[in-house]
């Protein structure tokens, strides 16, 4: 079962995990089969000194039975600040104190992450532009797709994950 250190692994067939949802109900699967998941997002022009809106990576919302992990974002195209929330409401890599700290730009090249996204729970991302020109940036997502089964008994051995950021 994968640790924190082990992202880039995943998980294998046969593994059992709890999800645990936003607004704290936890549910137990199989995984029963896996694949990786390349995705790149092109995102629109954001004007020179500008923030967009937050936008729902809808490509990234699974179909039913299915669990995405991504584990490395890397931006590889535009001198941005990149933002993500999930759920909706939720502020990723920032803290209690500072939610709106943490995002990723080029100067970390690529950033290891631990998003689980389940249906109806696809991360959504903000670009703001501090430069004085027009960019259009583009990001890679990493990660590993996989077809889960709900298990009716709480299994012995499994492995916590939780869909959206600490204390949802």
């Amino acid at each position: 079962m994968p640790t924190e250190l082990e992202l880039d692994k995943g998980f294998a067939i046969g593994d059992k995990i709890a999800i645990k949802f936003p607004g704290g109900k936890e549910k137990y699967y199989e995984i029963t089969q896996r694949d990786t998941l390349f995705y790149v997002s092109s995102h629109s022009a954001v004007a020179a000194g500008s923030t967009s809106s937050y936008t729902s990576m809808s490509d990234l919302d699974p179909p039913t039975g299915q669990l995405y992990q991504i584990y490395k974002i890397k931006l590889v195209k535009g001198n941005v600040k990149v933002y993500i929330k999930q759920p909706a409401a939720t502020n990723r890599w920032g803290t209690n104190k500072s939610p709106e700290a943490g995002y990723l730009t080029p100067y970390f090249d690529e950033a290891n992450v631990n998003l689980f996204i389940m249906q109806d729970y696809p991360p959504s991302v903000q670009i703001k532009n501090d430069t004085d020109v027009s960019v259009t940036p583009v990001l890679r997502w990493f990660g590993w797709r996989y077809a889960i089964k709900e298990l009716e008994v709480k299994p012995e051995v499994y492995t916590k994950i939780q869909i959206g950021g600490i204390g949802e």
